[in-house]
């Protein structure tokens, strides 16, 4: 394999779990959000053109190489690293898997570019790796990456144009709230103004935007406004997809200490719930799709687009805020302990599992203890 390898860092949207992922900027240059724990110990490094093109030669070779074989028929024996050398590095096993899962499951139709916010190179910088991509891998459809709202805020209309000119057809822009005071305690570095701002400029460029909200992420007393203000500003900006993202303390985080000191009243699974339901009612006029496409999230089934299914949505809530305490208890808890299924399907469970469920109820004595038991399965997740 001549020792090709291409950098890839360790986050990416659920929505590209077949894309491939190629590292264009390493770790978060503003790494100061109080909820976040992912980049710390890590320097923010934009790469070099050269480093980024080696990258993208490299993939040219494992999917010319794959396409190759993957002639004969033979699948299983295309997966069988040791057939290609005897001495294959694990980055290369790696970088190998990689491309032949883009290839097999994603058709090699979709890129995204990590980390957290490579909108930030300069934008010349960008155009040319983003023209050397889709010169190198014609098969692209998609081409996404990460932005903040404040790097996002800088750029012009024409900026965007350029940038979807040159291949780049996709932004995710974790949000988290769009109420400036919830902004404030996360440290998010961001304001809903500028969120509109950039929002509603990508939207005139053309490009595709995806947005995620952070429910609970105000804690109790800015539940209702966290709800309310985030959606006037999805309102104001109709992106194609609004991404719900619940908000769980994470230990070590910033939020954590201000959790244990009292500072910070963490909205119970329910709470969080209602406030949902709350965001989804103050939708109005877009075509929005809303999904739930998250591990964290109590109701992943949970989707459709405002314009058509935002009752539907409020029902399938109510429906689940309708169920006696106990199957309530019983469904929260079979989802935190990773359960795909949905709450109007327990009765599907085996008997033997619903047993283990319900003697850790019995065990979850007060309140306080049952959201604490609830919070122990889901920090395994964040």
């Amino acid at each position: 394999m001549e020792g090709k390898t291409f950098a890839v860092g360790n986050i990416r949207p659920p929505f590209h779990a077949s894309s491939l992922l190629l590292r264009w900027t390493e770790n978060c240059p503003w790494n100061r959000c109080n909820f976040c724990t992912l980049y710390k110990g890590g320097s923010f490094r934009i790469r070099s053109g050269e480093e980024i093109k080696q990258d993208i030669d490299a993939v040219v070779y494992y999917r010319d190489l794959i396409l190759d074989r993957l002639k004969c028929g033979d699948v299983y024996k295309v997966k069988r690293m040791g057939d290609i050398s005897p001495s294959v590095s694990r980055e290369e096993k790696r970088c190998y898997s990689m491309v032949l899962n883009w290839i097999v499951n994603d058709g090699m139709r979709t890129v995204f570019l990590q980390d957290a916010n490579t909108i930030i190179m300069k934008k010349e910088e960008l155009c040319e790796a983003l023209k050397y991509l889709r010169e190198k891998l014609p098969s692209l459809e998609t081409v996404a990456c990460y932005g903040r709202a404040d790097a996002l805020y800088k750029l012009t209309l024409k900026d965007f144009e350029e940038i979807r000119e040159a291949g780049l057809t996709m932004l995710h822009s974790g949000f988290e709230s769009g109420c400036d005071g919830v902004l404030k305690l996360l440290n998010k570095g961001s304001t809903r103004s500028q969120q509109i701002d950039c929002g509603q400029k990508i939207k005139k460029a053309g490009i595709e935007y995806n947005v995620f909200y952070m429910p609970g992420a105000g804690g109790k007393s800015l539940s209702e406004r966290n709800a309310l203000e985030t959606a006037d500003v999805v309102n104001r900006i109709n992106p194609e997809f609004l991404r719900i993202r619940t908000f769980v303390v994470k230990p070590g985080s910033p939020m954590w200490e201000l959790a244990a000191n009292g500072d910070f009243d963490e909205c119970s699974d329910i709470e969080k719930l209602r406030e949902i339901r709350a965001f989804i009612n103050a939708l109005d006029g877009i075509d929005t799709y809303v999904i739930s496409d998250h591990i964290i999230n109590l109701l992943p089934q949970l989707s459709g687009f405002v314009n058509k299914d935002k009752q539907k949505m409020m029902d399938y809530i109510d429906g689940f805020l309708s169920l006696s305490e106990e199957k309530q208890k019983e469904f929260q808890l079979a989802r935190r302990m990773c359960a795909n299924v949905d709450y109007t399907e327990m009765e599907l469970m085996p008997e033997d599992y619903m047993d283990q469920i319900r003697g850790v109820i019995r065990n979850a004595e007060t309140p306080e203890k049952w959201e604490e038991t609830l919070r122990y399965y889901l920090r395994k997740y964040i």
